[in-house]
């Protein structure tokens, strides 16, 4: 069949139109796979597997970045198979460097202005301190200020007493009075004798006067204060000189801080402090005024004091109070805190080797802190460049190939009696500003469900015990870690294992002993946690220490009150430690 070429030219036009419209339809994706695809080359060229995992799940491995499905934290991509033998050598690769946001700074000296943070209390000035006796024997009939706290007045009556004595004395008085004119020396006996007893000048001139003996003698105040004890009641029959109240002048009182043996060189007589009240926005400057001349042996506190002018009497004694001291330090060899792995017993810190993609984790013995920084005594050398941030990263992906990592030593520390291993964690760091509420509210459950714990280690029944780790476990298990990112969400997790560990030990014991020893474990995560993420309770939380616990080691725990209730010893040593400090809530 032979077409003409009117037909010719219509094909022709169509075929021309339709690839036309297929580049335009169809090349635009092209070009983008094309880019997806050097892209996806580009990130396998740091990434041989081509996988992404999560530094705390390393069960996950994924051929796209995304979020772990187990805890919500962003992937990353696993390192290349090639590693240093170094146990303590760390060497990523460029795209995991820079995920992680890996930054060093150089080991310095360091000439600074630093703040010396103490906890403290109010206390009442003992030189103002006064006991309120009877100077006479006698039986109280009526107390006018019958209960602690309540102001007296000097002259003021506080009690009316009856005394034979007093009553005998008095009549002596007016019958020396009737011979005053033929014996004056007799009446100067007789009112010296009831002066001896406090009996004011008026008083003898309204007995004088009225010729009439009082039955129940009216008690003055000789002190100005507010009642801090009450030590007799109505009807107690009292000795002479026996002692009703103690008052206390409060117009000055004594702010009473707590510093460590360390810090002592930091302080001195005559150093400016400034303080404020927990919860209070009013800020106080004293000048310290004495310094203990002895070191409370088990804490290792020296006590500090200031005195304060108390106007409007507003410090009341046993506030809990936090103060700053400004000191000079000056130190050869400093590095930042961010830069700083502390466990408690171990600081670690990764330095940059000589090859660029490599991290070497480095123990080291740190000194006193100057503001953000901390003076290093030995495991570094100036001119070294230390990881500021990042280093909770590195320290994941350590673990993750089974490398010695902070949460991971090469010692064991288990106790040779007990095989009680004392878990490390991380240092305390202040996500509070960036967590959540809701996070906070979970994290509130848990210490809700921890204070029955504590009070079942208290009383020392195993099977109580493991209903309450029950109770924490289930509080544990509803917080989401996915409302955390993040270092938040790396310091979460390394608080997470040691909680969720303690709490199956606990569960699976039925010895009281070794359920308190992992009792250890659980609080130290807790509370660190609180100080962490903050405390969204409507309390205040009270952090109690015992330094006989564990083995004489030392252990905190976290309660509601004040007062020491001691969940390690029981009734042996109920009361047994102290008040480290409080943890506000927010």
């Amino acid at each position: 069949m032979q077409l003409d070429k009117k037909t010719i030219y219509t094909v022709l036009g169509t075929l021309v139109i339709g690839l036309a419209l297929g580049a335009i339809l169809f090349g635009g994706n092209s070009a983008k796979n094309q880019a997806e695809s050097l892209s996806a080359e580009h990130s396998r060229e740091h990434n041989e597997a081509g996988l992404w995992t999560c530094s705390m799940h390393p069960q996950v491995r994924q051929e796209e970045p995304g979020s772990c499905p187990f805890c919500g934290m962003d992937l990353i991509p696993v390192a290349d198979a090639a590693q240093d033998d170094n146990p303590r050598v760390l060497k990523m690769s460029n795209s995991a460097i820079a995920l992680a946001n890996i930054q060093t700074q150089t080991v310095g000296s360091l000439n600074a202005d630093a703040t010396l943070v103490l906890n403290g209390r109010i206390k009442a000035d003992q030189r103002l301190v006064q006991s309120q006796t009877t100077h006479f024997p006698g039986r109280i009939e009526k107390l006018y200020k019958d209960f602690e706290g309540e102001y007296v007045r000097k002259g003021e009556r506080v009690a009316s007493i009856y005394s034979p004595e007093l009553v005998a004395a008095q009549n002596e008085l007016l019958e020396a009075k009737k011979l005053s004119n033929t014996n004056p020396t007799l009446l100067e006996a007789a009112r010296r004798k009831l002066k001896y007893w406090k009996v004011t000048d008026e008083q003898i001139k309204q007995i004088e006067e009225s010729g009439e003996v009082m039955q129940n003698f009216d008690l003055l105040s000789n002190y100005n204060g507010v009642i801090t004890k009450k030590l007799a009641n109505n009807g107690a029959h009292l000795m002479q000189g026996q002692t009703l109240y103690q008052i206390a002048d409060l117009s000055t009182v004594w702010a009473v801080f707590e510093v460590y043996e360390k810090d002592l060189s930091k302080v001195k007589i005559g150093d400016k402090i400034q303080f404020k009240p927990n919860g209070s926005p009013t800020v106080y400057e004293s000048t310290v005024s004495f310094i203990s001349p002895s070191v409370e042996a088990n804490s290792r506190i020296i006590e500090v004091r200031t005195d304060v002018r108390n106007r409007n009497e507003t410090l009341k004694p046993d506030m809990f109070i936090k103060a700053q001291l400004s000191t000079s330090q000056n130190a050869d060899l400093v590095i930042p805190r961010s830069a700083v792995l502390w466990t408690g017993k171990r600081s670690v810190t990764y330095v940059k080797s000589d090859d660029e993609n490599s991290f070497e984790l480095r123990e080291v013995e740190l000194g006193e802190a100057i503001g953000n920084n901390y003076q290093v005594l030995s495991g570094l050398s100036a001119g070294e460049e230390v990881v500021t941030n990042g280093a909770f990263t590195l320290d994941a992906e350590s673990q993750l190939k089974g490398k010695i990592s902070m949460m991971t030593p090469s010692s064991n520390s288990k106790s040779p009696e007990t095989g009680f291993k004392e878990v490390e964690i991380p240092q305390v760091n202040d996500f509070k500003s960036s967590t959540s509420k809701a996070f906070q509210n979970q994290l509130n459950a848990v210490a809700k469900a921890y204070i029955p714990l504590k009070d079942a280690m208290v009383e020392g029944n195993a099977r109580p015990i493991r209903d309450q780790a029950e109770k924490v476990k289930a509080s544990l298990s509803k917080v989401d870690m996915s409302l955390v990112q993040g270092d938040a969400h790396i310091h979460w997790m390394a608080l997470l294992t040691p909680m969720e560990e303690s709490l199956e030990k606990i569960n699976n014991s039925d010895d009281r002993d070794e359920q308190r020893l992992q009792f250890i474990n659980l609080s130290k995560a807790l509370i660190n946690a609180l100080d962490s993420f903050g405390n969204s309770g409507e309390n205040m939380l009270y952090v109690q220490y015992c330094p006989m616990a564990n083995d004489d080691k030392g252990a905190t725990w976290v309660s509601m009150d004040e007062e020491i209730i001691n969940p390690y010893f029981g009734d042996m040593m109920l009361h047994c430690g102290n008040v480290e400090y409080t943890i506000e809530n927010n």
